[in-house]
């Protein structure tokens, strides 16, 4: 039995071959695993730059009002800045659905001002500026992260409450 071979012009439809070979390796998984992977980010970035900026708080004189401050400016920076930023990620997370790509939890751009954000921590620390005012700056930060990531936890929940993440 002979088998005969089909060529075709390649059309604008007909998907790319390079991104064909590249997407069978791209890591998939469900919305409810992205929804964790964007909630353990931002957890987790919020956990270290508090744990940072509360060290560099603690002992100073002003201590107490300026982590009064920071956590009072971090909740507004997770109300009117964060969870609109995150909701949006969640309904982005949910319509990509089952076999998205597990690193596009977030997308091109967020992960370039992760990257940003990450860089312009970095530069602060190098600058002359007294590590009280930095630890009050990543203490807002991190309260506005954490707050944040609920919308994250509460995205990953209704995944699995709703059946929609797997």
């Amino acid at each position: 039995m002979s088998r005969r071979l089909q060529t075709t012009t390649p059309s604008a439809a007909s998907p790319d071959p390079v991104d064909g070979r590249l997407n069978r390796w791209k890591p998939r998984t469900s919305a409810r695993v992205q929804l964790v992977l964007a909630a353990l980010l931002w957890t987790t970035a919020g956990l270290i730059l508090g744990i940072r900026g509360m060290d560099w708080l603690l002992g100073n004189t002003l201590a107490l009002p300026l982590f009064t401050a920071a956590l009072i400016l971090g909740e507004l920076k997770a109300r009117y800045l964060l969870d609109p930023v995150a909701t949006k990620a969640v309904e982005r997370i949910l319509e990509r659905g089952r076999g998205a790509c597990a690193g596009g939890f977030l997308s091109w751009r967020s992960w370039l001002l992760v990257l940003t954000m990450m860089a312009g921590g970095h530069a602060l620390r190098l600058t002359a500026i007294p590590h009280m005012w930095l630890g009050a700056l990543y203490t807002t930060i991190a309260t506005g992260l954490l707050l944040a990531s609920r919308s994250f936890w509460r995205g990953a929940k209704m995944a699995v409450d709703s059946g929609t993440g797997e």
